[in-house]
Parts: C-alpha cells; sequence; structure tokens
C-alpha cells in the first residue's frame, strides 16, 4: 500500500508525532530543494564567472549579467508556475521538471562563447526548470500540516541554504579538477539523485489536490477575492521591499565591507556567518511562528535588519560585522517561511500557488531594483551610506506594514486552533 496516497493511512497518526507521513514529504522537499533551480540556477552560478572569464576571454560584467537575467525570468514565470499548480497540483508539474531541467544543465557542457547563446540559455533554464522552484514544493509541504505548518515549511526551505553551502563544496572541486564543462554536467547529476526522491515521496495530502484540472475542488479562498483584500495588499508591500533590501545586501555585501576597511579573507567569514544564519532563520522562524504572530516574528527580524543598515551605512567594523550578518541572514532565511505560512492561513490551499506566484514576482522585480539602486547611490555620493540609510528607512516601513497585518483577521475561513489567538 503506499502509505503517502492513503487518506487512512496518513491520518493514523498526528502531525505532532514524527510517524506522521507528512515528515517524509517534508524531507523529501527539502532533499529536492537543495538541488533544484533556486540553488542550481541563482546560487551555483558565482562558481562559473571566473573560469568562463578565463577561457571565453568575457568581462566579469558580462558573464555576472546572467544572474539579473535569471530573476527576471523567474518574475515572469512564478505566476505561471502557481497557475499550474492550483490547476493540476504540484506533483504533476515537479516530476516531469525534474529530467527537463537535468537534461538543460547538462547541455551547458557544450556552450560556445557565443554572448546570445549564454544569455539565451539562462532564459531557457529557469523557464524550463519552472515546476521546481520551491513554490511546489511548499504547496505540498502545506497541505500536510497544520498544527505544526510552520516548522514544517522551515526544514523544507532549509534544503535552500544547506544547498548552497554543499554545491560550491563539491561543484567547485569538480571545476578546479575537471574544468566548468564537466561541472555543469555535475550539477545535472545531483538534479537527477532528486527525480527518484520525488516520484515516491512528494505528493499533495489526499483531499488537497485540485480535482480534474478545477482548483475549486480545493478548499479555500477564490484567486480575485484573496487578491482584493487588505492582507494581500500588505503583502505585496512588504515582500517588494524585502526584495529590494535583501538581493541588494547579498550582491554587495562583500565589497561594502571591504569598502569599510575590511580584509577580503574577513569578508568572506562574514558572508559565511550570513548563509549559517540563513538556514538558523529558516528552521527557528518555522519553530516561532506555529506559537507566535508570523507577521509580529517577521517584523522584530525586520527591525534586526534596519539595525544592521544602520551600522553598515557608518562603516562598522571589528566583531560587530558578525552580528550585521547574522541579523540579515535571519531577515532572508525568515522570509519565505511567513510568506507561506501566511498564505495558508489567510487563504487556504485553493489559490495558494497563484498568490505565491504573484508575491514572488513583485519580490524578483524588488530584488532587480536594489540591486541597481546601491551602486547608483555609492557611485553618485561616493559611499554606500545613503543607500543603506534608504534601506534602513525602507525595513522601518516594512515592519510597519507587518503590524498592521497583524491586526488583519482572516478573511472566508474560520479560526483554525484556539491557540492561534492571531496571525
Amino acid at each position: 500500500m503506499n502509505m503517502l496516497s492513503s487518506g487512512t493511512a496518513a491520518a493514523a497518526v498526528g502531525e505532532e508525532s514524527w510517524r506522521y507521513r507528512g515528515w517524509v514529504v517534508v524531507l523529501a522537499s527539502m532533499i529536492a530543494l537543495m538541488f533544484g533551480p533556486s540553488t542550481v540556477a541563482v546560487l551555483s552560478l558565482g562558481l562559473f564567472i571566473k573560469p568562463l572569464e578565463a577561457d571565453f576571454g568575457w568581462s566579469r560584467t558580462q558573464i555576472a549579467l546572467a544572474s539579473s537575467i535569471v530573476s527576471y525570468t523567474v518574475m515572469f514565470i512564478s505566476p505561471i508556475q502557481g497557475y499550474l499548480t492550483d490547476r493540476f497540483g504540484a506533483r504533476a508539474i515537479i516530476i516531469p521538471c525534474i529530467p527537463l531541467f537535468c537534461v538543460a544543465i547538462g547541455l551547458m557542457y557544450f556552450m560556445p562563447p557565443v554572448p546570445w547563446i549564454y544569455y539565451a540559455a539562462w532564459v531557457a533554464l529557469p523557464a524550463i526548470g519552472i515546476g521546481i522552484f520551491p513554490l511546489s514544493y511548499l504547496r505540498v509541504v502545506s497541505s500536510w500540516f497544520d498544527k505544526r505548518l510552520g516548522l514544517a515549511i522551515g526544514i523544507a526551505n532549509a534544503g535552500i541554504g544547506i544547498g548552497g553551502a554543499v554545491i560550491p563544496l563539491v561543484i567547485g572541486t569538480v571545476i578546479v579538477q575537471q574544468g566548468w564543462r564537466a561541472g555543469f554536467v555535475g550539477l545535472a547529476v545531483l538534479v537527477a539523485l532528486t527525480l527518484p526522491i520525488a516520484f515516491f515521496f512528494i505528493r499533495e495530502k489526499p483531499g488537497t489536490e485540485p480535482r480534474k484540472g478545477k482548483a475549486q475542488s480545493v478548499p479555500g479562498v477564490d484567486f480575485k477575492e484573496a487578491a482584493r483584500s487588505r492582507q494581500f495588499k500588505l503583502l505585496v508591500g512588504i515582500f517588494m521591499l524585502l526584495g529590494v533590501i535583501n538581493t541588494a545586501l547579498i550582491v554587495h555585501q562583500i565589497p561594502m565591507l571591504i569598502d569599510a576597511g575590511v580584509t577580503p579573507q574577513r569578508a568572506a567569514m562574514v558572508q559565511a556567518t550570513f548563509g549559517i544564519f540563513v538556514i538558523v532563520g529558516r528552521l527557528l522562524t518555522g519553530l516561532l511562528i506555529d506559537y507566535i504572530s508570523a507577521a509580529l516574528v517577521m517584523c522584530v527580524l525586520a527591525l534586526g535588519g534596519t539595525i544592521a543598515c544602520v551600522l553598515y551605512a557608518y562603516g562598522v567594523t571589528g566583531d560587530v560585522v558578525f552580528l550585521c550578518a547574522a541579523l540579515l541572514g535571519m531577515v532572508l532565511g525568515a522570509e519565505f517561511d511567513v510568506l507561506s505560512y501566511l498564505l495558508k492561513r489567510y487563504f487556504g490551499m485553493r489559490s495558494f500557488g497563484k498568490l505565491y506566484g504573484v508575491i514572488f514576482a513583485v519580490f524578483q522585480f524588488g530584488a532587480g531594483a536594489g540591486a541597481a539602486f546601491l551602486p547608483i547611490m555609492r557611485q553618485a555620493s561616493g559611499s554606500y551610506r545613503t543607500g543603506l540609510l534608504s534601506f534602513s528607512a525602507a525595513t522601518l516601513v516594512c515592519a510597519l506594514l507587518l503590524v498592521m497585518l497583524h491586526l488583519c483577521g482572516r478573511i472566508g475561513q474560520p479560526q483554525a486552533h484556539p491557540h492561534h489567538s492571531s496571525i
């Protein structure tokens, strides 16, 4: 008997027990996200910049432009991914997309030194991997949980942070020993490992998947009604600001520290601290939001981001840089745990994919704007200070919006648990 497809078996134990079948789905999703497009096509790009620079003779700016291309491609495809997951179910698009994405990554082995082909490839990769960005897995995980929803999302989402740490160690070694072309083959192998895991273990909880391609068969709020709500509009504003701030600070943190007098070696240690606290933020936030208002938890973390931006603006050095990196890492780690949690709490599962896709697209738009804004402000003023102080003001606005969100009630759904006095 397939335990995951049996409603009776799934309900035999509650989600508070580690024997609950939903936890298998969580762990499978975590592993799949370790080697999905978020890590393979986004976080791994930096491994290939210097080898391509040496082999093709292109400038670093030309090669790194692929990062912006990926961001804006993801912005356009996220609403489409959301529509597909709501209509056909996440599993229906995860399973075919894994082998397609695996082949696409492997074909990068044959990349010629032709810029337009290189850029076209970085448009194609996220488009081909449309079904295996985090939205699909988070929809699956959310369908299995209610009381332990936050923790489940946090564990699954931690896969991206773990993959971001593991892939450079593995693929970086391959590139050093065999070259960048072999590095892409290595990435394809890692992606391929996720196919049997997804096939056997990743599926929505019975009764939460759309029937006959109709999202209306799933409990929850209709997309149009949700999109008109105050809660959704606040979430759009919050994640636009988070996109502007976080992505820019990820990209520019090391050069910003070096400008402030930090050595490159120490700056790399700060960046590693940032990565560790992304994982800590995901797990800790997931644990907390099952018991404390998710909006207020995110509000506190946003205020921590305000402190970090102010300290960085005035050229902080010494050990305080590690505190700043930890605060910013916690914000980045928390944001999509909180988004997934709040979408289910406010709107249920019917339009989860479309709502997440739209907000993620807005986040990506903000990311592109923020990554451009910070260096422009540096060029105009001669330092990062003006841009960073602007970011600190933006985090304060974000915190205010989160307080407003906390004061909102749910729409169209009864309170699920007495211990959740407020979202």
